[in-house]
């Protein structure tokens, strides 16, 4: 029997780590395009953090020198924080910089940049909602004595808070707690609010991948039944809903339980469609799978329909163990697991 195959268009991949030095984002970016995406939006949580508008621009500069221009787009977004003023946000307005991240004080991997007084906020976010600037946000309280577990849905007041005091468009990246969902779709009603979901948070489950470092993550994987709703929630096909990798490279010497170091990242970027595809199984209903890995960001993001169209072909393809990242070696995560779509 012939394996069942269905084309769709490039993932709009909105949440990816380039990292720091021109051999790593080479290989990074190359290996991003090969799994499926012609978009990349850089995340600003580098070593020094990208909170100017010039650092971002330059940090952009140098990925596209690492690609042909029609094979990529980026999408630049600079990091903010308490100590943002009014002309941070206007330079990045006019530097054609449409997207800000928050982070949690020192909640997720090098967020020393991050937020601890999210009121303090509150006239910045205005402002970037005043100019059309998106608000994307880790959303994970920096209050320490809330457990991982709990982070991300403790957070939801703090966004309502936003989604009051401001007028601005608000992206909840890489939700992972269920709980969450019913709020979620309350504060949708706005259509100002958006949430994007990774590839790992839709395959995998706590228990499944306990003791394996290279499934550590922020916000981390959690139980099967929040799998299980965040799967058929990405199903009901909102417009508002998006993918969003997150797909971390760490080297393996600081993430393998060899050195005993557990850096926080899962890195799928090489093989994203198909574990997307893994997760939902796209063969029941090919638009609502393309809504959610192409089309609903690139509406949110002004950006044209693809013109790339990539073959997914039902059949089952080995993760490898390793990928070489310049000089680093990245071990992805479920490494030497089979999964059941390959690229045709």
């Amino acid at each position: 029997m012939d394996s069942y195959s269905m084309t769709v268009r490039a993932l709009c991949n909105v949440h990816c780590h380039l990292r720091e030095g021109k051999d790593l984002m080479r290989d990074l970016i190359a290996l991003a395009v090969k799994g499926g995406a012609d978009v990349l939006a850089p995340m600003p949580n580098t070593k020094d953090g990208l909170t100017t508008a010039a650092m971002v621009l330059k940090y952009c500069d140098i990925a596209k020198e690492c690609v042909q221009p029609e094979e990529v787009t980026f999408l630049p977004i600079m990091m903010i924080n308490e100590y943002t003023s009014s002309e941070d946000i206007k330079r990045c307005f006019h530097g054609g910089i449409d997207d800000c991240k928050v982070y949690p004080l020192n909640r997720t991997t090098k967020s020393h940049n991050g937020v601890r007084h999210y009121s303090r906020l509150i006239k910045i976010i205005r402002e970037c909602g005043e100019l059309g600037i998106k608000c994307h946000f880790h959303p994970e309280h920096p209050w320490n004595l809330f457990s991982n577990r709990d982070a991300e849905f403790v957070f939801l007041s703090t966004i309502d808070m936003f989604m009051n005091e401001t007028n601005a468009t608000i992206i909840w990246e890489h939700g992972t707690d269920a709980r969450c969902i019913p709020y979620w779709k309350e504060m949708a009603q706005s259509k100002r609010f958006f949430v994007t979901i990774t590839a790992h948070h839709l395959v995998a489950d706590e228990d499944g991948e306990f003791g394996d470092v290279r499934s550590v993550c922020k916000p981390p994987i959690k139980t099967y039944r929040d799998r299980y709703e965040l799967v058929r929630f990405v199903k009901e096909n909102h417009s508002w809903v998006m993918a969003g990798p997150d797909d971390a490279p760490h080297d393996r010497a600081t993430k393998h339980p060899e050195t005993g170091c557990c850096s926080c990242g899962a890195y799928t970027a090489p093989f994203l469609l198909q574990l997307y595809a893994h997760a939902l199984n796209p063969a029941n209903d090919n638009l609502a799978f393309e809504n959610f890995v192409s089309r609903n960001a690139r509406d949110l993001h002004g950006l044209p329909p693809s013109t790339r169209k990539i073959t997914l072909v039902k059949k089952p393809f080995q993760i490898p163990l390793s990928y070489q990242v310049g000089p680093w070696t990245v071990e992805p995560f479920w490494a030497g697991k089979t999964i059941d779509w390959s690229l045709g």
